[in-house]
This record gives C-alpha cells, sequence and structure tokens, in this order.
C-alpha cells in the first residue's frame, strides 16, 4: 500500500519546477535591455502557476489540495524575492504594505494552483515517485543552466564587481535589497546571486529526496558530492568579489580575485555536468533501459567521449581565462578547433552507429548540431570583441553573441556528460570470439 508521503511526493518537484519558471520569466522581462511592463511580467509568471496547477491534476491527480501544497511552498520559495518589493529605495524599513503583500502572495500563487489542479484534475495512474524524482533533476539542470546564462552575462556585461561586498549587497540583507535599485550592472550581479540561491535550495531538496526514496549507493554520494559543489561554488562566487570573510562595505576593504572568478566560473559549468549526470540516471528512460548489448566499437567510443570531456574542460578553462584575463585567446582559438571536430566525431558516431538507441542517437545528432553553431558563435565572438574600437562597455550585440557562446559551450559539455553515461549504459565491448581448438 502507497504510503501518504509517497501520495505526495510530487509537491517538492513541481512547487521548485513553478518556482524556476516564475524566477525565469521575471529575470527576463526585468533585463535592462527590455524592461517589461510589470503587468505583462506578472501576467506570465501566474501563468506559469497555471501550467504547473494543470500538471499537478492532470499528471499527479493532486486535486485542489495537491494544488494547494505545490503553489503554497513555490510561494514560499518566492518569498527569496519578494522581500526586494517590500524596501523602500533608501534601504529603510519594511513598508507597511508587507503585512498583506507576503501572505497576499502566497494566498493568490496557492489559489491559482489548486483551482487549475481541481478544474482539470482526472482519476490518473498513480506516478511512482521515482518519475518524480526525475522531473525534480530536470528542474535542476534548468535552473542550473539559468545560473550559468547568467552568469555569462554578468561577465559579458564586465559587472562581476557592480555590488561591492558580500553575502550582503550594499550593507543590505541579499534578499531585501531593493528592486529600484537592482539596475544596470547590479541587476545583473545581484540577480546572479538569487539565482545561486535558488540552485542552492534546488539541489539540496533534490539530494534529500535522493537520499529518502533512491537505493543506489553511489548516485546518493553524487548528490551529495553536488550538494558540497553548489556550497564551495557559492563561496567562491563571493570571495572573488571581496578577497576575504567580511561584511564590510568599504571598496577600500576589499581584494576582488580575477583567479577566483575564472575558477567560479569553470566550477559553474562543472557542476552543471554533475546535475546533469543525475538527471540522465534518474530518468524513466535509463531505469528501463534493457541490458547492455555488445558493440565491438563501443570501448573505442567511450575512449573518445572521456577525451572530448577533458578537453572540454580544458577548454572551459582557457576561455575562461580570455574572459576575466584577456589572456591565451590563440591557444583557446586552436583548441577549439580540436574541440569542434572531436565534438563532431563522436556526436556523428553516436549518431549513425547507434539507430536503435534513442538516447544515443538523439544526443549525438544535438552535438553535431551545437559543435556547428558553436564555431559561429565562436567566430562571430571574435569579430565583434577584437573588433571593438574604444575600450567602453560592451554593446548588446557583443554581450549577446559572448554570452550565447558561454552558454552553448555549457550545453555542449553537458551534452558530452550525457552521451558518455547512455553510452556507458547500453553499450559494451563484444567479446572476441573464441578460437577453434
Amino acid at each position: 500500500m502507497t504510503s501518504t508521503a509517497e501520495n505526495r511526493s510530487y509537491i517538492l518537484p513541481l512547487a521548485f519546477a513553478t518556482t524556476v519558471s516564475m524566477w525565469a520569466i521575471a529575470y527576463f522581462c526585468r533585463l535592462p535591455v527590455v524592461m517589461a511592463p510589470s503587468w505583462l511580467a506578472a501576467g506570465l509568471m501566474l501563468g506559469m502557476v497555471a501550467l504547473w496547477g494543470w500538471v499537478t491534476g492532470s499528471r499527479a491527480n493532486g486535486g485542489w489540495l495537491g494544488g494547494l501544497l505545490v503553489g503554497g511552498v513555490a510561494a514560499i520559495l518566492n518569498l527569496l524575492i519578494l522581500g526586494s518589493l517590500l524596501i523602500p529605495e533608501d534601504g529603510g524599513s519594511v513598508l507597511p504594505s508587507a503585512v498583506w503583500w507576503v501572505p497576499g502572495s502566497i494566498l493568490a500563487i496557492a489559489l491559482v494552483s489548486g483551482g487549475f489542479s481541481a478544474a482539470f484534475g482526472k482519476a490518473a495512474r498513480e506516478t511512482p515517485a521515482s518519475d518524480w524524482t526525475a522531473l525534480f533533476s530536470n528542474v535542476a539542470v534548468a535552473a542550473t543552466f539559468l545560473l550559468v546564462v547568467a552568469g555569462g552575462l554578468v561577465t559579458s556585461n564586465e559587472a562581476g564587481l557592480a555590488v561591492v561586498d558580500w553575502p550582503n549587497s550594499f550593507g543590505t540583507n541579499m534578499f531585501l535589497f531593493p528592486l529600484a535599485r537592482m539596475t544596470g550592472g547590479v541587476y545583473y550581479e545581484h540577480a546572479h546571486r538569487l539565482f545561486g540561491a535558488l540552485v542552492g535550495l534546488t539541489t539540496i531538496a533534490l539530494a534529500v529526496r535522493l537520499w529518502r526514496y533512491e537505493e543506489r549507493t553511489w548516485l546518493k554520494r553524487l548528490a551529495m558530492a553536488a550538494v558540497v559543489l553548489v556550497i564551495l561554488q557559492g563561496v567562491l562566487g563571493g570571495l572573488r568579489v571581496t578577497g576575504g570573510f567580511t561584511l564590510s562595505t568599504s571598496e577600500a576593504d576589499m581584494a576582488p580575485s580575477l583567479t577566483l572568478a575564472l575558477i567560479h566560473g569553470v566550477m559553474g559549468q562543472l557542476f552543471l555536468g554533475v546535475i546533469v549526470a543525475i538527471a540522465v540516471v534518474t530518468s524513466r528512460l535509463w531505469l528501463d533501459a534493457p541490458l547492455p548489448e555488445p558493440r565491438p566499437y563501443a570501448k573505442d567510443d567511450r575512449t573518445f567521449q572521456r577525451w572530448l570531456i577533458a578537453i572540454m574542460v580544458v577548454q572551459l578553462v582557457l576561455g575562461a581565462a580570455q574572459r576575466h584575463l584577456a589572456a591565451l585567446l590563440i591557444v583557446h582559438i586552436c583548441l577549439a578547433a580540436v574541440v569542434v571536430l572531436l565534438a563532431i566525431m563522436v556526436g556523428g558516431r553516436a549518431w549513425g552507429l547507434y539507430r536503435n538507441s534513442q538516447p544515443v542517437e538523439l544526443l549525438g545528432k544535438l552535438m553535431v548540431i551545437l559543435a556547428c553553431v558553436q564555431v559561429f558563435l565562436g567566430i562571430t565572438a571574435l569579430a565583434v570583441t577584437q573588433g571593438r574600437a574604444v575600450v567602453g562597455s560592451p554593446t548588446i550585440l557583443e554581450v549577446t553573441i559572448t554570452t550565447l557562446h558561454q552558454a552553448t559551450g555549457a550545453a555542449l559539455l553537458a551534452l558530452s556528460v550525457a552521451l558518455h553515461f547512455w553510452t556507458q549504459r547500453l553499450f559494451r565491448q563484444a567479446e572476441a570470439p573464441t578460437p577453434p581448438e
């Protein structure tokens, strides 16, 4: 008989999915180059609440209560950014309107989610807890990728030191920093910090869930490694600004470190690779996959894939050195040619030699396509950055291209990790035939 806890195992995955979706919309709408009207941003965010409320009703058969719980938890997570609306621009005390803003936002989100869950609920088959774990892992991947993109925008906009202190923001609690002061580079840097907090909470919640429902010991350990990495990544991001542990708001007390900035940028993408690995091995496809079948070239493919991942990591370091230190450009370009050729070869082999395996074939196709896109973005990024006529703030085109270049590199690394895991899971080297006596 299924326990009550297992019956409600969808609540946290769907709540985090709702929150990440809402934050993604809010982040995009508030970008200095977009600045969408507040009513539009609020409407789109409530649309995400309605969407995941529908999922709660139609897929989890959660009914109105399940929808209320999903929306309520999502609303509580949203308090991490709601505080920015409750503090005046001058940084004074909390506005009196907080008395109704906080409970009102929780009630509104819970009611929308619960209403859509009840309206579209159906007597569906009980979804296993493992499927919700898979969804949770994918949500963590999405949140982490958004964080990588947000970090790329910080670097591209040269806004890494726009907020002079840490863990506070200009002497104010990070979660209570006024929205009105989040302009220009401050917005990019501060929003990146908030996304980092959300990714940290998502990773911890996912790890707790895996320890509760997962039987594979190695996967539990991988989840704990992810928690350690995300905490370390947050600390490195802060120390990159301050150079040490201090609550001072004086720039004279700070010692910003470009070396830590480089390490922080590389580790962010490595952390994405770890989360992608967790998402792969918790997927329904992975759990239902057949036993490994023999392929004479499987061992060679796994070797190529390992080399690709290793060289990509080196390329990440070189790319970070170029972005943060303006160094090793020629080496970065030369190694990029090796990475692209190897990625096309690895992806092409997966695409052409494993057509009876949907995950491997699809990952191979995507790798070939993204490798070609990355070549275009790399050449374009080189043209727009090296062709800058004067020293000054980067243009919108430069920011867009360089951020896309970084994000595509992160996606290629994630694909490489996923492909290696799937090849390892489905195929093994064919045994040599026994010679006749």
